[in-house]
């Protein structure tokens, strides 16, 4: 088997994102392991043996569909963060979660997926373990450059992190009865606001 190309044309690059894009879409109606390379070649209306050529198998267009779907939101999350001035801790957190919440209310079930995988799979696991400190490094980041220098920042924005993505569980996935959605979302933000702060 030759070894996999990355596209440098535009038309190869079109059939890549189309073998991503069949991919995920058809590992989040199907799983993983219901899914087969001839499947995600078939959606993708290329060849099998095309797929092979950009993919050296299912686990790594499994890992790069994710990653582009992930980034895809990452990035406009981010853009919208970066646009927060002039800078308000309280705000920002604020602005940070309702973002989170909008641009993430659609994953749950992609989310779901993704987490079983990572359950299941050393290497899919590291690599999405990688991608995730991104994520943190790049909050952590604009809180920097907005004047947030405190100790053991990351640990913070992890947590800050954990408790987010909670609630964006508590409303698109796990609906607990009894709680009011609104007052979870204020206690979030509080306790976010008072962890960055100290």
């Amino acid at each position: 088997m030759n070894d996999t190309r990355i596209p440098v044309q535009k038309r190869s690059m079109e059939k890549r994102k189309r073998i991503l894009e069949a991919g995920f879409q058809l590992f989040c109606e199907k799983g993983y392991y219901k899914t087969n390379t001839i499947e995600i070649a078939r959606h993708a209306k290329v060849s099998t043996g095309t797929v092979y050529s950009y993919f050296k198998d299912k686990k790594e267009i499994y890992m790069g569909a994710y990653e582009t779907y992930l980034d895809s939101i990452s990035a406009q999350l981010f853009e919208r963060l970066d646009k927060v001035q002039p800078f308000c801790l309280e705000y920002f957190v604020n602005h940070w979660i309702s973002a989170y919440l909008e641009l993430y209310s659609g994953a749950g079930h992609a989310l779901a997926q993704l987490r079983m995988m990572i359950m299941d799979d050393a290497e899919i696991s590291q690599h999405f373990s990688g991608l995730e400190n991104k994520y943190f490094l790049k909050i952590g980041e604009i809180l920097g450059r907005n004047g947030n220098t405190q100790n053991n920042r990351s640990e913070k924005v992890y947590i800050s992190c954990v408790l987010v993505d909670s609630l964006r569980q508590e409303k698109s996935a796990f609906t607990h009865n009894g709680l009011d959605f609104e007052a979870l979302k204020q206690q979030v933000a509080k306790t976010v606001v008072r962890l960055l702060s100290e």
